[in-house]
């Protein structure tokens, strides 16, 4: 069982959850490698939710998550939606810059409840 990546179920929809609360940066490094050997063992790319609550970010933790989305794009997987909890105002705005792709929110069921929405208008 993985230490910091599960599956979850929200109204029916699979959801890969990274659980980052609070981690530390060697631990956060951790837990985005398991993403990525997750994402690697089901060759999906699954609506994924990130809480970052009481994370600090630093360049090595961008680069690893730069790392993950890189390895979709390399397997051919489509994009798939995703959430992240728990960055600052000024963080949120600093990312969405940096991917735009990804959707930002201030609680783990508003993230639930926009993936679950998405994943359906995606079949």
């Amino acid at each position: 069982m993985a230490k910091y990546v599960q599956w979850i179920e929200h109204k029916g929809v699979k959801i890969l959850f990274v659980n980052g609360r609070g981690l530390p940066e060697p631990e956060y490094v951790a837990a985005f490698e398991e993403l990525r050997q997750e994402i690697l063992r089901e060759r999906c790319n699954a609506p994924t939710l990130i809480d970052l609550t009481d994370t600090s970010m630093t360049q090595k933790t961008k680069d690893k998550a730069k790392e993950v989305a890189e390895a979709n794009k390399a397997m051919g997987l489509p994009d798939a939606p995703s959430a992240v909890v728990g960055l600052s105002k000024l963080a949120k705005m600093v990312a969405q810059f940096l991917t735009p792709g990804t959707h930002y929110f201030d609680t783990v069921d508003q993230a639930k409840e926009w993936l679950a929405k998405e994943a359906g208008k995606r079949g």
